[in-house]
């Protein structure tokens, strides 16, 4: 962690800014540390990421990191064994997910470009940007590359991910987008790609990251949207997909890998085969678009297996409607700039700049 990012850091209970104490730093970086606030809130720095998590979140902590904990045993977070919510369950499956996917693959380049399309093209040099459930960094190093000064933040053991491949080029905190550690109006840009539709409440948590955007500032979103105007066939395989989650989310991950296995071989011989083998044709484009998960044809086998995995094992999902996605950003005093359609919403709102 660089001294700096300190500074931007805030309690999440009383908003007040953190002391550091028992300090470890290595050419001019903070290995490890207590944050420590007003309030008497405290909060460890392990590995170089500060990890200011609410208490549930927090017991998972010792689990990975017990020599900081052996250290500083006023710290250990109390378990939460055999009492663990759904946010906790969704905090290890995506952790599992994005440590056993690690790979930036070069398919991610022309994702973010499309994730980033809009009335006007974002003009990333100097923008101070949150990405918001950042998971493994995808989105976060393209734009750091762009010239953002960018901050991960994700909830998840992930972000050690990010850490390794970043290095001290971003700025990076283990939290709870729902439990932000910044001040209100901090950044020009928030934006959160398939994160709000894991969450019990999407709206809570647009609403949390809509009051970290400065005035003027965007808020980018992108939800999974509802099928209800699809063709028949595909809110039949919908169903069968969210029948087959209520097993699939219980799995162990290590059995939830193997069945994503399968299922992306299953859908590469039955869908993605045929798409790439007929889609040069007129009439084979027309046969094979519609089909189940065509639209990664042009992505490596691991990333079907990676987008399976989320698919099947995230133990929360929900789907909107754009009129939703409107209703969000209209409630948070956002003007809509555009809501964009395809795979799901990619929704811009910008906040009026007099607020």
């Amino acid at each position: 962690m660089r001294s700096a990012f300190l500074d931007r850091l805030r309690c999440p209970g009383c908003r007040d800014s953190f002391d550091l104490e028992s300090r470890v730093a290595r050419e001019g970086l903070v290995e490890e540390g207590v944050l420590r606030s007003r309030c008497g809130a405290a909060f460890p720095v392990i590995a170089g990421v500060p990890r200011i998590l609410p208490p549930d979140a927090a017991a998972t902590l010792a689990e990975r990191h017990a020599g900081f904990f052996d250290r500083h045993p006023d710290l250990r977070p109390a378990t939460t064994a055999g009492r663990e919510g759904t946010s906790v369950r969704t905090l290890r499956a995506f952790g599992d997910e994005w440590t056993r996917f690690p790979e930036l693959l070069e398919v991610y380049t022309r994702i973010f470009e499309w994730y980033f399309q809009g009335p006007t093209p974002v003009a990333w040099p100097g923008l101070r940007v949150l990405d918001a459930g950042c998971g493994m960094g995808r989105w976060l190093h393209f734009a750091r590359r762009a010239g953002a000064a960018i901050v991960g933040m994700d909830v998840s053991p992930a972000i050690d991910v990010v850490a390794q491949r970043e290095g001290p080029e971003a700025d990076l905190v283990q939290a709870d987008l729902r439990w932000p550690p910044f001040a209100p109006g901090t950044f020009d840009l928030v934006y959160s790609l398939g994160v709000v539709h894991h969450l019990d409440d999407p709206f809570a948590g647009v609403r949390t990251l809509a009051s970290l955007v400065r005035p003027g500032g965007e808020l980018r979103l992108y939800v999974y949207r509802s099928l209800e105007n699809e063709p028949v066939l595909r809110r039949a395989l919908l169903g069968g997909v969210t029948l087959t989650r209520r097993v699939t989310t219980r799995l162990p991950f290590g059995l939830l890998h193997g069945f994503s296995w399968m299922v992306a071989a299953a859908f590469t011989v039955l869908s993605i085969a045929p798409r790439r083998l007929l889609r040069g044709y007129a009439w084979g484009d027309r046969l094979t678009r519609g089909l189940p998960l065509a639209q990664y044809a042009d992505v490596p086998f691991g990333m079907l297996v990676a987008e399976q995995f989320d698919r099947f094992g995230a133990p929360l999902e929900t789907r909107h409607r754009e009129q939703d996605v409107r209703a969000w950003l209209d409630a948070v005093g956002f003007q809509v700039e555009a809501v964009l359609p395809e795979l799901g919403w990619r929704a811009i709102g910008r906040r009026p700049a007099a607020s």
